[in-house]
């Protein structure tokens, strides 16, 4: 695989297996599930969490690397219950580390933000959360 998908699937994998919801790679969840899934919030089940992963800094010379991921929660009309999920993600998630998913080695997952983001059209609550991955990508020009 490369970089991004190994991050992604790597992280919601993690989030899985500490019981923050259900992580299939082909998208086939059922109602009252929690899914997790990657870059796409799909309509139903009501409780997701969506990752999706974004370039922060890039050594021009090292394999050093941080990538920013958003995890977007979502969850039912008591806002309450998006706050749980959340704090479920950043209970896995914040300082955790080290971490190798796939062939990409993480040193430190981290939060650096989060914000409510209201309702959707279906009056599901909704929050991002923006946490940063130090890790090590590797690319034929560095060392």
């Amino acid at each position: 695989m490369t970089y991004t998908v190994d991050l992604l699937d790597g992280l919601a994998r993690l989030l899985a297996a500490g019981g923050a919801g259900v992580y299939r790679p082909d998208g086939a969840y059922v109602a009252g599930e929690t899914a997790i899934t990657i870059a796409a919030l799909p309509p139903a089940p009501d409780r997701v969490v969506c990752l999706s992963a974004y370039p922060v800094t890039d050594s021009p010379v090292l394999t050093d690397t941080t990538t920013g991921i958003q995890v977007r929660t979502r969850a039912g009309p008591d806002p309450r219950e998006v706050d749980a999920l959340d704090d479920h993600v950043h209970e896995l998630l914040h300082g955790s580390g080290p971490h190798r998913f796939g062939a990409v080695p993480v040193q430190l997952v981290y939060r650096v933000s989060a914000a409510p983001i209201g309702t959707d059209a279906s009056g599901r609550w909704e929050r991002s959360a923006n946490y940063y991955a130090r890790a090590h990508r590797a690319a034929p020009h560095l060392e």
